[in-house]
C-alpha cells in the first residue's frame, strides 16, 4: 500500500518525493512545522495551526508558497487518502534548497519546501500516564524568539528525551535559564497545587500551544512562574499538545494523584 504525502502543492506517492540535499531544512533546521490531529476526516484547529505556521515563517523570513485554502484542501485530501480513524498530520515548511553554501540565505528567491505527512495513531480514551523527570542535561532558552514558534531545531528536546529514557522515565520537564519550569519535550505542562491549576507563562519559554490556550480556559488555570523546587508540592500534572492530553503519574519518582479532567477539557478534542 502506497504512503501518500502532500508535497509542494500535490498529493504524491512518497516514493516519488525527492528532497534536495541542499535543502536548508535538512542542513540548518531552517524551517517550521505544525502537528495536527486528524479525526473522522476533519483536521482539528486547522485555521489556528496555519496561522501559527505563518507567524513562525514570518519570524524566519520564509515565504509560505500557497494560500491557506489551498493548503487546507491539500491536507484534507491527504487525510482522506490515509483513511485512518485517528492520525497525526504534520506540515513542514523549510526555506528550500540554497544556491550557495553557508549560513546566510541567498538574496535571490528560492523555492520553499512544503511537505504534509500523516501517520495513524491509536484511538484510546486516555493515553498511558507519563513518568516525568526534571531535565539536568539541558535548558530551554526563554530569551530566544524561537521558543515561541514550532521551529525545526529540536536538539534540546532530543537530549532531554534521551536523559528521560536513561532515568526510566517517558518524558522530561525542561527548565529555563532561570530555573523555572518551561515545558516538556512534547508539549505544555499544567500542574496543580494548593492554589489550583497553573501553567508557565510564555515569558518563561513555554510554547503558545493551541491546546494550552484552550486548557487554560477549561481548567480555570492561571499563568505563573513555577520554580523547580515548587514541583515537589504539586499533587497532579498533565501534558497538553494538539494530539491530546497525557496525565502524569510520577514526577522525579514521586507518585502524583489521578487527574480528573473536567468535561470541558475532554471535549476539546471532539
Amino acid at each position: 500500500m502506497a504512503e501518500w504525502l502532500w508535497f509542494n502543492g500535490k498529493l504524491v506517492d512518497a516514493r516519488q518525493v525527492s528532497i534536495s540535499p541542499a535543502d536548508r531544512g535538512l542542513l540548518l533546521a531552517d524551517g517550521v512545522f505544525e502537528t495536527m490531529r486528524a479525526q473522522a476526516g476533519k483536521i482539528l484547529w486547522l485555521a489556528d495551526h496555519l496561522a501559527r505556521l505563518r507567524a513562525g515563517a514570518a519570524l524566519l523570513g520564509i515565504p509560505v508558497p500557497f494560500p491557506d485554502d489551498s493548503i487546507a484542501e491539500g491536507l484534507l485530501e491527504l487525510t482522506e487518502r490515509a483513511a485512518a480513524p485517528l492520525a497525526a498530520l504534520r506540515l513542514t515548511l523549510t526555506r528550500g534548497p540554497g544556491r550557495r553554501r553557508g549560513l546566510w540565505p541567498p538574496d535571490d528567491p528560492v523555492q520553499p519546501t512544503l511537505l504534509g505527512s500523516i501517520a495513524p495513531i491509536a484511538a484510546v480514551p486516555m493515553p498511558a500516564a507519563a513518568r516525568l523527570v526534571i531535565c539536568r542535561s539541558t535548558r530551554r532558552n526563554e530569551f530566544s524568539p524561537l521558543s515561541r514558534v514550532k521551529h525545526l531545531s529540536y536538539g534540546d528536546a532530543l537530549l532531554a528525551r534521551r536523559e528521560a529514557g536513561d532515568r526510566n522515565a517517558t518524558d522530561a520537564v525542561l527548565l529555563n535559564t532561570r530555573g523555572n519550569v518551561a515545558c516538556s519535550t512534547v508539549g505544555n505542562i499544567f500542574v496543580r497545587d494548593r492554589n489550583g491549576w497553573a501553567t508557565p507563562p510564555l515569558d518563561d519559554g513555554a510554547l503558545p500551544g493551541l491546546a494550552r490556550a484552550r486548557a487554560l480556559v477549561a481548567l480555570g488555570a492561571e499563568q505563573r512562574s513555577i520554580e523547580a523546587s515548587a514541583l515537589r508540592s504539586v499533587d497532579a500534572a498533565m501534558l497538553t499538545n494538539s494530539l491530546g492530553i497525557t496525565p502524569v503519574s510520577h514526577l522525579d519518582d514521586r507518585p502524583l494523584g489521578v487527574v480528573e479532567s473536567p468535561a470541558a477539557l475532554a471535549k476539546l478534542y471532539d
